[in-house]
């Protein structure tokens, strides 16, 4: 855990400063959580215009929005009392009524407001919801929970410059109105969509007991502290560390809490060193580590399977063992449960990673693991100066291709000495390559 006592007051009037991160940040998606709260001050205008800033730098924008405030005022209004205002306990009848109404009323006014600022927007119902059910022995009735996200419709939205607005509101299969917790809906949004960032700006930050600035937790701090619901963090930011903590579980590399009422806070987290929120960061590139002499015998009964279906080289035990520093292990409460190789080499002057020998347990598949082992092989070649990093592959080339973004080429990208490996193999594995920045 970091604690940073300082409040940054980075100007952006020289856009040097911002053009530094637009190379990393280019074409990734960014999830913004916006607390209904923020958008009935005045400067919520200015947010909106740090949205439109980001949007210019090809970064693809998701929002998402919460209502509490507004679902609360009208409530009050009305002379109703809500059993339940922040999308997570009970929703009755007149409840939803009031956030049907609230909620709708708010992308109208998102809607206007972002069409006045030149961009494009859209309204998505891309999630499909069921009712939350029976917590506890309470019917929560009107609220619900997010089975599933429309990833392509999104995705399509964002490849025509539009920005999607989700409200948290879904419909289930049976035409009823559920009410969402919207960090939740922020969250599977992101996960769904492969996203660099969630960003949740906030009525305020999150700070240490002597009302310090959190530079940096990581995700077992996050749940730590959802754990010990200390009454100075109201539900509204023990929601937002909940749902970071699984979003960087499920493949979020960062999320981001921010104050919303400071200055330029958007803009200021995201292109300085310092920042002005608070950084939850997976703890996963922990859990990968160098593979050890010990090791070999589990990584050859976890390959075996992948072996037996063809997806992998066999190997044996001399193999492994004579290129063992080249073996990372992925561990999970000190199990291996995945593993992957980085072999370098050096051609005229350039050197050439490939990434070899990545394998998931079945029992721990779809939960971003290869994902994540593929990165930090990346990671791993950057750092020993590599300039491209390739793969080979019979059957997983797909999931390189349209999740990690490599690209299929032919077997002349592999250096002589491995490319001469490749022709004795037979195996005709498709090579892909991916340029390292």
């Amino acid at each position: 855990m970091n604690t940073d006592i300082s409040k940054p007051q980075p100007r952006f009037e020289d856009l040097r400063g911002i053009l530094h991160y637009v190379p990393q940040f280019r074409q990734k998606v960014f999830v913004i959580a916006f607390d209904g709260a923020l958008m009935m001050q005045p400067g919520f205008a200015s947010l909106l215009q740090d949205v439109a800033v980001l949007q210019s730098l090809n970064i693809e924008v998701v929002l998402v929005f919460g209502a509490r405030a507004q679902v609360q005022a009208l409530a009050a209004k009305r002379g109703i009392t809500l059993y339940n205002d922040d999308g997570m306990g009970r929703t009755d009848a007149a409840g939803i009524e009031i956030a049907k109404d609230a909620i709708m009323r708010q992308c109208s006014d998102l809607a206007a407001e972002l069409t006045a600022l030149e961009m494009p927007v859209a309204v998505s119902n891309a999630l499909a919801v069921h009712p939350a059910g029976v917590i506890e022995g309470v019917d929560l009735e009107f609220t619900g929970r997010i089975e599933r996200v429309d990833e392509e419709s999104l995705r399509a939205l964002l490849k025509a410059d539009i920005i999607p607005i989700l409200p948290p509101l879904g419909y289930d299969g049976k035409g009823a109105t559920l009410r969402l917790n919207s960090d939740a809906v922020a969250v599977e949004v992101a996960i769904a969509l492969q996203a660099a960032k969630v960003i949740f700006v906030s009525e305020s930050g999150l700070n240490d007991p002597d009302g310090h600035r959190l530079a940096q937790i990581s995700v077992a701090e996050a749940k730590e502290m959802y754990k010990k619901r200390d009454p100075k963090h109201d539900v509204s930011m023990l929601s937002k560390l909940r749902y970071a903590a699984l979003a960087c579980q499920e493949g979020v590399p960062r999320v981001h809490i921010v104050d919303g009422t400071l200055d330029e806070a958007l803009l200021a987290e995201l292109f300085s060193n310092e920042g002005v929120g608070t950084m939850i960061h997976a703890d996963d590139y922990q859990q990968i580590r160098k593979a050890r002499a010990s090791d070999v015998p589990a990584l050859l009964s976890m390959m075996q399977q992948s072996v037996d279906d063809a997806a992998l080289v066999p190997r044996s035990r001399d193999s492994i063992q004579s290129k063992i520093k080249d073996f990372f292990v992925l561990e999970l409460d000190g199990h291996p449960i995945g593993s992957i190789a980085v072999h370098s080499y050096e051609e005229e002057g350039r050197k050439i990673a490939e990434l070899a020998c990545l394998f998931v347990k079945r029992s721990h598949k779809n939960k971003s693991h290869g994902r994540k082992l593929v990165a930090f092989a990346e990671e791993t070649a950057k750092q020993r100066g590599c300039e491209v990093i390739v793969a080979l592959s019979t059957q997983a080339f797909r999931f390189f291709e349209e999740k990690m973004g490599y690209t299929v080429t032919t077997p002349d990208a592999l250096p002589a000495s491995r490319r001469e490996k490749y022709d004795k193999s037979g195996r005709n594995s498709k090579v892909l390559v991916k340029a390292l920045k």
